[in-house]
């Protein structure tokens, strides 16, 4: 996905809080925000999210006001002690730019998903079980109601209500974009597991999208230093960080992402609900994203091969 450069003078106005402006380069990654790192004259340093605008075609409906609550989950990190970046500053007064803006400190460390070939068995397994006791920690906070905290929508008193808003959603988005989805067998998979999902009942927040790219480690070690990305953040079941952290395997789900050592039958059928929902995502996006390149083919092959699974699987 490709991103326009920000005005510098009115980037530069929106940052100055932080110091005078001195350099800013497009970092990769990005989808929801275009993401950048700049510089200071003093010489700090700082990674710089811009949302996109609300009308903007590659927004989905879950993404409402997500770096708002990227800001309040690093401001509860902070408070809690959990890895995540430390916030710098939140421009919500879309005076200066008509978008959100947020500035964050940098990760030490390593992007994991670019050092996982070259580390060890051993360092991979330790950062495997490091994520899951740090996404342990985070699991720990309840809230008053199930969604995403931001979004004036997508927030309901009980699980399986608000997993069938942000499913319908999704499809929603889909129709929207122009992209085929089975809708029928989605909301009667969906529907077959309300019963597992009302087993639910306390909303605990969830990281959203802790797959390997988002965790930062120590490759000769494995040592996990810290977690970025957490704009995806929502009231949810544990369980579906286990599904974002591994978004492509639809296999034995991996025990270590929730700090267990097995999974029981009904948490492994809430597991199943959230691989359909996760890969209705991955699949909804790629149109509104402009995503492009020669791996689109077979990770869109991939993605319906692994939706037919799980559909098949869940007798929808």
């Amino acid at each position: 996905m490709s991103f326009d450069p920000p005005d510098p003078d009115r980037l530069a106005r929106v940052l100055a809080p932080l110091g005078e402006l001195t350099r800013l380069d497009l970092l990769e990654g990005g989808t929801f925000a275009s993401v950048w790192e700049a510089g200071f004259a003093s010489g700090a340093e700082a990674i710089v999210k811009i949302a996109p605008a609300d009308d903007a075609p590659s927004l989905l409906l879950y993404e409402e006001r997500m770096l708002r609550t990227e800001a309040w989950a690093m401001g509860l990190a902070a408070e809690r002690g959990w890895p995540y970046p430390r916030l710098l500053l939140l421009d919500t007064g879309r005076d200066a730019l008509p978008v959100d803006v947020l500035a964050m400190s940098r990760m030490p460390g390593e992007r994991w998903d670019l050092a996982a070939a070259t580390m060890s068995d051993a360092a991979n397994d330790r950062a495997t079980r490091e994520l899951g006791a740090v996404l342990a920690r985070v699991h720990a906070e309840t809230g008053a109601e199930f969604g995403y905290p931001g979004s004036s929508t997508l927030r309901a008193t009980s699980w399986p209500e608000a997993v069938a808003l942000i499913v319908e959603s999704l499809l929603a988005d889909a129709r929207r974009a122009g992209v085929a989805l089975p809708d029928s067998r989605i909301r009667a998979a969906v529907a077959r597991g309300r019963e597992a999902l009302a087993q639910v009942t306390v909303p605990r927040l969830v990281h959203g999208d802790p797959w390997r790219g988002n965790v930062f480690v120590v490759p000769e070690s494995g040592r996990v230093l810290g977690l970025i990305d957490v704009e995806r953040a929502m009231w949810a079941d544990p369980l579906f960080d286990v599904v974002a952290g591994d978004a492509m395997n639809v296999g034995d789900p991996d025990p270590r992402l929730a700090a267990v050592p097995v999974f029981s039958p009904d948490e492994r059928a809430r597991i199943e609900l959230y691989r359909i929902w996760f890969t209705v995502l991955m699949t909804t996006e790629i149109v509104p994203r402009g995503f492009s390149g020669d791996w689109l083919v077979p990770y869109r092959a991939e993605l319906a091969a692994n939706l037919a699974t799980l559909l098949e699987r869940a007798g929808a």
